[in-house]
């Protein structure tokens, strides 16, 4: 086996369902299935039962996950369009890395409709570099924005208006593709991420899986899924991103059920198969998993002078979820599914989580 060391790896996009919602996920098995997935850093997303909307509900989560997670994890920030006065002090906490706003139904009861409230939330975002409380600087963070259609359109034309970086979350339609890349080819500040499962599955699979292929954005038609695959190759697409939402067995099976299904332990896996079935370089698969999204949301180095990495061999096939799930929801859309590049070894900041493909951090 010819292991090849790369940095931890990057997830920006995770429902980690802490507080709140814990009989399906919390920091520490939420972290213990990113390590064994490769992912060294990932960001948590504030659509909680009771989302992350103010300065309080977001130290909660920030000392909840300091005392149980396995690897680092940040947070976005939510809004509902009416807590725009705590704008200022979530962007200048430097667990922060973007504001996430809902212009489309998702979990969570985050949904902005209304325009006047959507521009409200364009305008107060900081748009400029901000002093942290320690006094150093950082960068203006992004709006990350779950739009679909048109709502990507208006959320476009917002960000313009207001001078805002936006990151497009989980572009699933051949549409947004070319919105994206218009809106690139204008030099504006845009930036789009893709999920393996948009990329791997379509609509059809609704038919045999039920339940466990129901999320949102929902699954695409080929022709979608050729426009996502494109985007990324042609760098319409920056980065991959799991939304990994993850649900219980009973959540995914009534009616109707639950959206969203887990990612973290398979991101690394179908990225590297892409790209021994030529669907991508294989340089690519480290710049959609650890550069782009770095560059994109400041996240700290994951290489750490070589006492944070990964260890995998990229050539050789394993078949998901043959040794189990580490995500409390314990299953995977790609269960049984042959993937490539099986972690091997996990080590952040000198200290061994991941050891013969078995997590052993605590």
């Amino acid at each position: 086996m010819a292991l090849q060391k790369f940095p931890g790896f990057i997830d920006i996009h995770v429902h980690l369902r802490e507080p709140g919602a814990t009989h399906k996920e919390d920091f520490h098995t939420g972290s213990r299935a990113a390590v064994k997935g490769g992912v060294t850093f990932m960001v948590d997303m504030p659509n909680n039962p009771t989302p992350t909307i103010s300065k309080e509900r977001l130290e909660e989560k920030i000392q909840l996950s300091a005392s149980k997670a396995v690897c680092d994890i940040g947070f976005h920030f939510g809004t509902n369009g009416k807590n725009t006065e705590e704008f200022a002090a979530a962007a200048a906490d430097p667990h922060v890395y973007g504001l996430k706003l809902y212009c489309n139904h998702t979990t969570g009861e985050m949904l902005i409709d209304d325009l006047t409230l959507l521009e409200k939330v364009f305008e107060a975002w900081p748009n400029t570099p901000i002093t942290a409380p320690d006094g150093s600087t950082i960068p203006a963070k992004p709006i990350l924005v779950h739009a679909e259609g048109v709502q990507l359109a208006a959320a476009i034309s917002l960000g313009l208006l207001y001078g805002q970086r936006i990151h497009v979350c989980h572009i699933s339609q051949a549409i947004e593709v070319e919105l994206v890349r218009r809106a690139k080819a204008k030099g504006l500040p845009i930036t789009a991420g893709v999920c393996p499962h948009h990329l791997y599955m379509t609509e059809e699979a609704k038919e045999r899986m039920k339940g466990y292929a129901t999320m949102k954005p929902p699954l695409g038609t080929n022709a979608d899924q050729a426009a996502l695959w494109a985007g990324l190759n042609d760098g319409t697409i920056d980065i991959v991103e799991t939304d990994h939402a993850p649900h219980t067995k009973e959540e995914k099976e009534k009616e109707p059920p639950a959206f969203g299904v887990p990612g973290l332990e398979t991101m690394a896996g179908l990225m590297f198969l892409a790209a021994r079935d030529g669907k991508i370089k294989h340089e690519d698969v480290l710049k959609f998993l650890y550069t782009n999204p770095k560059k994109i949301f400041n996240i700290p180095d994951q290489g750490a002078e070589g006492e944070t990495y990964v260890e995998l061999d990229p050539e050789v096939e394993y078949t998901i979820g043959s040794d189990g799930y580490e995500s409390k929801c314990g299953w995977s859309p790609f269960d049984g599914w042959k993937a490539c590049g099986k972690v091997e070894t996990v080590v952040i900041r000198g200290k061994k989580v991941v050891e013969n493909g078995k997590v052993i951090g605590e």
